[in-house]
């Protein structure tokens, strides 16, 4: 197991995936959601270390950057950093989320960082990013390495250095050629998560946003109410950009439904992941399998008086969440958003911005009529620490410059029980567990820091 400090920058990056979790809301019933990302999330947990190499961390010491695996049915994601100067312990919670949504929503590099990605370790393997970078050979331990050296130069401004020449070399490489690329979709999404109207009226549309060939669709509903496309006819499957909507007969009694979707999809390489609460360091997909995804909707009406539901997404410009909240009925109805009243008028919607430090962990409750009740949970996750500043050369300079490549140092992993050691600031950072129906796949990402102390790297 990894003996980390518990204060000073020690770090500990790790990706997990799961499927996209969308909680429904419905009349008369109280029901929570996230808010990181308008159409769902994935939660991931700590494994173990796959491939690292020494390297010296500015303002932090020497530490091991690489990969680390998270994993569920056999299957092998990885992950990197982008948060280098936060924290985050073995247990912690992360979701998925837009890049809008995280520590990159204000990085002008983020599309470098996106095409560093697609270009490095692991999709490719060590022998062709080596021919891709002109160097003679690479091993696994290297190219990690390096990749994850050039992401930090882009994330958090740092130039962390290796002695070992081949990775300095490759990792200049992937900084000078890097240029923008564009952010990848979710694997599955239903956006909105809820919709409102009366009775008699067609709700809609949810579009369905994948990246799998289809979507099982599974409809939960009072008889006479159906699922259809935009054409009227009844559905049970969907592809991506197809519209969805919820059909009521008129006359219908106040009522909900709950739509559930599943496939089998790749996440996208470059989807961001943040912890569910505190303020934990933030990992980007880098390695990526096909692995079952779900995601969920809600719909609700009656055939008179307000018709309530509300979304929410979290405002990293303006440091809050953005919670919408709309009238499908035909009488306007009030809502308390945290307390506070807003009017929505029929056939209307209002957004109330609600700040958020920082770091913070959230919990903003909507009300209604009708018993109406949702909960937003999730943690404001939108700037990193900040680190150096870039050197200006596209490789890093110090102690990068020995007349032999170093070899790699043995990458130290968890101990059999598969604990590993606290990392960051904060000793007792919370676990958060059950977020919608999770399917937990570990995909190995994580990048370990650790802090020269006493004349040495502490391992045990």
């Amino acid at each position: 197991m990894i003996g980390i400090p518990r204060r000073g920058a020690a770090q500990l990056t790790a990706a997990l995936l799961a499927t996209g979790a969308f909680a429904a809301g419905g009349l008369a019933t109280a029901t929570t959601a996230t808010a990181a990302d308008p159409n769902g999330s994935a939660v991931a947990t700590l494994g173990n270390v796959l491939h690292g190499q020494s390297v010296d961390i500015p303002r932090e010491g020497q530490g091991v950057a690489g990969t680390v695996a998270l994993k569920e049915d056999g299957q092998k994601l990885e992950v990197y950093c982008i948060d280098l100067y936060h924290g985050t312990r073995a247990g912690v919670k992360y979701q998925e989320t837009g890049w809008d949504q995280s520590v990159l929503s204000a990085n002008p590099d983020r599309g470098k960082i996106q095409w560093i990605l697609e270009h490095s370790y692991p999709v490719l393997n060590a022998s062709a990013l080596a021919q891709e970078a002109g160097v003679g050979s690479l091993t696994a331990d290297e190219a990690a390495a390096a990749t994850q050296i050039a992401i930090w130069h882009f994330s958090d401004k740092t130039d962390a250095t290796s002695k070992d020449q081949t990775t300095t070399a490759v990792a200049g490489w992937l900084e000078q050629n890097a240029t923008d690329a564009s952010e990848p979709a979710p694997s599955l999404a239903l956006s909105p998560a809820s919709v409102a109207g009366r009775s008699g009226d067609k709700l809609g549309p949810i579009t369905v946003t994948t990246n799998a060939k289809s979507v099982d669709l599974k409809f939960t509903a009072p008889s006479g109410v159906a699922l259809v496309d935009g054409s009227g006819q009844a559905v049970t499957s969907a592809g991506n950009n197809d519209k969805l909507y919820v059909k009521v007969p008129a006359g219908t009694d106040a009522g909900t439904a709950q739509l559930s979707a599943s496939a089998t999809a790749s996440l996208p390489v470059g989807r961001a992941f943040k912890a569910l609460t505190g303020n934990s360091q933030t990992m980007i997909l880098a390695g990526t399998a096909p692995v079952r995804v779900d995601a969920a909707a809600s719909a609700q009406w009656a055939p008179k008086g307000a018709v309530p539901a509300a979304n929410a997404t979290e405002d990293c410009k303006q440091g809050g969440v953005d919670v919408t909240v709309t009238n499908g009925g035909d009488q306007p109805w009030t809502a308390q958003v945290n307390g506070k009243s807003v009017s929505v008028a029929p056939g209307a919607g209002e957004t109330v911005l609600v700040p958020v430090k920082e770091g913070d962990t959230y919990s903003i409750t909507v009300t209604g009529p009708n018993g109406f009740s949702k909960t937003f949970t999730g943690a404001l996750k939108c700037r990193p620490t900040g680190g150096g500043t870039p050197s200006g050369s596209a490789s890093p300079s110090a102690s990068a410059s020995a007349s032999t490549p170093a070899s790699a140092p043995a990458v130290p992993s968890p101990s059999a029980s598969g604990g590993l050691a606290e990392t960051g600031a904060s000793s007792n950072t919370p676990v958060i567990a059950g977020v919608g129906a999770a399917l937990v796949v570990l995909g190995g990402g994580a990048v370990f820091f650790v802090r020269r102390r006493r004349g040495g790297v502490h391992a045990g």
